[in-house]
């Protein structure tokens, strides 16, 4: 949405001396400095621990579940069976009085217009020292009595065998593994996570350097990854509005089923993931394995040691080692057990959504499961991606220039297989061409659709397919993407992209004032017919900058697009925009407010009363005057 208006007073253009300028090299000129260096897309390059942010990265404490208590049943592939050396832990003396049992559970549809369905429960099943649970069992809940008296109550995920329609031809399909952590961005990836990005450069993945994202959370990021759509082309063809179900959308996961795939999608932290956040989710379950049924229940019944918005515990574990866990045990045996192609869409929040330093507690674990898919073969035949949707977004990192550009670009890598690169040398050598171009969601999702045929990706296809291509926003990372490609060519907002050089200028500056006084009435005019918000005002303006790509520097364009922080009041809210000033006639000027206002600090419970998630960043609630 853009709105603009016109202001009669021209604004104040500050002059520099060309050393103050912000000078954009030639092609010819080195690459130092440079991230990304392209005739289309500059990136600067930042170090990750710099002097200006060092105060921000401290060692978070590491989290203790259940208040230090072990697991006392814990399972395999297809059993469940009671640690033997957790029981002093528990003050078992006499095994003979503890008795456990499992129940399975499952997801009922909700009804129309409901969020969630109500969970089914079965008898349970008793057993003393282990058992092989029923081969249809999915979710279990297991539950523990010593001497008659409730001790235990834990939650445990299985991959039983279900109906998958047969291959469409017998020859070897690559699997599809995405696993990604919430708000990441790819500096804080390497300086939280050194351990696990070694493992990633040992397996040999492709990193790409540009992935730029093209919204403001986690939702517009993943939707075009996994539609291939933006949030309003979802809203025109298959999702009207927040209290419709997403089942009609064309999720990519549909196509890989369609072809005889077994499909999962699995997330922590489910109450806010990406299609129940103030939305309704599915009424029917999407792919063949669906973890939020699972999620949901044990979050509710043993989560435990929640902190800011999420429960970081499942009884006795850490809640994303237990979402990994469940995706390598749905590898494990979708492959070796059931001999079938598989396509798994795994997300974590539950460790690094909220905190920045975070992520440094997971840095062991995670190496560990890369280095455990590989030594067990797992990717042999697999594509695996591990990726982020976008930095941290809120904190007092957030306020920095790093802090903005890290925002905007988060880490992701991709695994090809050994003997894939081999045999389609052009479509791997395109993928790591790509590391160092522009790269957004939707070129992630046109390269999950090359992969329902891989084989067709011949030397002579690309070839093909580059000779006969029309400018797109989107292009499969298997295919030569250009070195002039801009923001404005993949539909990468000006608020998002960090293609642009940065011009620090006065925040007292005319333009700067009238820029953010714009930016506040245009917050003010989306909160109008919300009565229990206030209308807000202009505290300060804490930092100001002019975005400059290579056409402004080029004289090419009247617009220029200015990127404020500011603050408003009542409530303190620290606000991000981008403001496009255009040149009319008369020495005249036109602002509009480009992409999305980014809120940097948490609203809390300052917008309480504002149900539409959109908003929410806006509103303070009237009541809390």
């Amino acid at each position: 949405m853009q709105y603009a208006y016109h202001v009669m007073q021209p604004a104040a253009i500050i002059e520099q001396t060309p050393s103050q300028k912000f000078m954009i090299p030639t092609d010819d000129a080195s690459t130092k400095g440079f991230l990304l260096k392209t005739k289309g897309c500059r990136i600067p390059e930042l170090k990750p621990i710099d002097g200006n942010i060092k105060r921000f990265i401290f060692a978070e404490k590491a989290v203790v579940c259940n208040n230090g208590r072990p697991p006392l049943v814990e399972s395999n592939q297809t059993c469940l069976f009671i640690v033997k050396s957790a029981l002093e832990a528990y003050d078992v003396n006499i095994t003979s009085l503890l008795t456990c049992c499992y129940q399975m559970f499952l997801r009922i549809d909700p009804t129309d217009g409901k969020k969630y369905g109500k969970i089914k429960f079965k008898d349970c099943i008793a057993f003393n020292d282990s058992i092989e649970v029923d081969d249809k069992a999915e979710f279990v809940k297991v539950t523990c009595l010593y001497n008659n008296t409730m001790l235990y109550k834990d939650f445990f995920s299985f991959i039983p065998l279900k109906p998958i329609p047969p291959l469409k031809n017998s020859e070897t399909k690559l699997n599809v593994l995405i696993l990604g952590i919430d708000s990441v961005s790819r500096l804080n990836f390497h300086r939280q996570m050194p351990k696990t990005s070694a493992a990633l450069r040992k397996i040999k993945t492709v990193e790409l350097l540009g992935y730029n994202k093209v919204g403001d959370n986690t939702f517009p990021n993943l939707i075009p990854v996994l539609t291939g759509w933006n949030e309003s082309e979802l809203k025109k063809n298959c999702w009207p509005n927040t209290t419709s179900y997403f089942d009609d959308c064309p999720f990519i996961w549909k196509r890989f089923a369609e072809n005889g795939y077994a499909t999962a999608f699995a997330e922590d932290a489910s109450w806010m993931g990406i299609f129940n956040y103030q939305r309704r989710g599915f009424k029917q379950q999407p792919t063949h394995y669906f973890w939020d049924t699972f999620d949901g229940e044990a979050e509710k019944q043993i989560g435990n040691k929640h902190r800011m918005n999420v429960d970081q515990c499942l009884g006795p574990r850490e809640a994303y080692k237990v979402l990994v866990n469940y995706a390598e045990k749905f590898v494990e045996s979708i492959q070796f057990l059931y001999n079938k192609p598989y396509f798994g869409f795994f997300w974590s929040s539950s460790l690094s959504h909220d905190f920045l330093n975070k992520p440094k507690l997971g840095d062991e674990f995670f190496e560990g499961f890369i280095s455990r898919l590989y030594q067990k073969n797992l990717l042999q035949n697999t594509v695996f991606i591990f990726m982020s949707d976008h930095g941290i977004r809120w904190g007092d990192i957030r306020s920095t220039f790093q802090g903005r550009i890290e925002e905007r670009l988060p880490f992701i890598h991709i695994y090809i297989p050994e003997w894939y690169r081999n045999d389609f040398p052009l479509a791997y050598s395109n993928l790591a061409r790509n590391s160092q171009r522009l790269t957004t969601p939707y070129d992630l999702h046109k390269t999950l659709e090359d992969l329902l045929d891989p084989y067709a990706l011949s030397r002579d296809f690309l070839h093909r397919r580059q000779e006969n291509r029309t400018e797109r926003r989107e292009y499969s990372l298997f295919e030569a993407i250009s070195p002039e490609r801009t923001c404005e060519n993949a539909t990468i907002s000006e608020h998002w992209c960090t293609c642009q050089s940065t011009v620090k200028i006065a925040t007292n500056e005319s333009v700067v004032v009238e820029a953010a006084n714009f930016t506040v009435d245009f917050i003010n005019r989306l909160l109008v017919g919300y009565a229990d918000c206030v209308s807000l005002e202009l505290d300060e303006v804490l930092d100001s900058s002019l975005q400059m790509q290579q056409q402004d520097i080029e004289g090419k364009r009247s617009k220029r697009d200015y990127t404020l922080t500011l603050r408003t009041k009542p409530g303190s809210a620290l606000f991000e925009a981008t403001v496009r000033r255009e040149s009319k006639e008369n020495q005249n000027y036109d602002y509009e407010i480009v992409g999305t206002i980014s809120r940097i600090n948490l609203y809390g419970r300052q917008s309480l009363c504002m149900a539409d998630f959109h908003l929410k960043l806006y509103c303070f609630c009237r009541q809390l005057l």
